[in-house]
């Protein structure tokens, strides 16, 4: 009876200087667009990911827009250009640690 009590407190004791070291053994995570990734490669890969959708949503957006407001094919590729241009540094520029 008296050898459970003694393993037990002991094991009581000796968990709080086991702690530290199973803290550590935690991989290292990656974290962008509120999303959490376990190595780098795939962090940097959705952040190209957020660029790419960025460019083609900024392009097609201003680009409809110019041409809903009556512009023509030099002013509507124009406008898509440019709105292509803002929606990569948009799609670049989130919240990011990788």
């Amino acid at each position: 009876m008296r050898t459970p009590l003694i393993i037990a407190v002991s094991l009581g004791l000796l968990a709080p200087a086991a702690a530290p070291a199973f803290a550590q053994a935690r991989p290292v995570l990656y974290e962008y667009g509120g999303k959490q990734f376990n190595s780098l490669a795939s962090c940097q890969r959705a952040k190209r990911r957020a660029k790419a959708r960025g460019t083609v949503a900024g392009a097609v957006i201003a680009g409809a827009g110019a041409a809903l407001l009556g512009g023509n094919v030099g002013e509507t590729a124009l406008v898509a250009g440019a709105g292509a241009l803002a929606g990569r540094e948009i799609g670049r520029r989130t919240v990011k640690q990788c």
